[in-house]
């Protein structure tokens, strides 16, 4: 799962320490949300995507570091297709 991936990535980085924070601060949801996708494999809202690319895309504009930028930058082409694909 695409959030699996950005999960990883910003913990490594330092700015998301547990699912709650990401639940909360980059999905939008409560703090168990995450959680909840994992475990019944939902599929994330549309609305959690979209917020999770902009921030994706914020977050490679405003770091220094090439790898981290690119990385971000990735990520948040990924979830913006994931999101697309939901609008279809």
């Amino acid at each position: 799962m695409i959030l699996d991936d950005v999960f990883q990535f910003l913990k490594s980085a330092g700015l998301t320490p547990t699912h709650a924070v990401f639940s909360t601060e980059y999905l939008g949801h409560s703090p168990r949300y995450y959680d909840y996708l994992r475990c019944s494999r939902a599929k994330p809202s549309l609305k959690s995507l979209l917020k999770l690319a902009m921030l994706l895309r914020d977050l490679a504009q405003a770091t220094s570091c090439p790898d981290e930028q690119d990385a971000a930058a990735l990520l948040a082409h990924r979830v913006m297709a994931r999101a697309l694909t939901r609008c279809r």
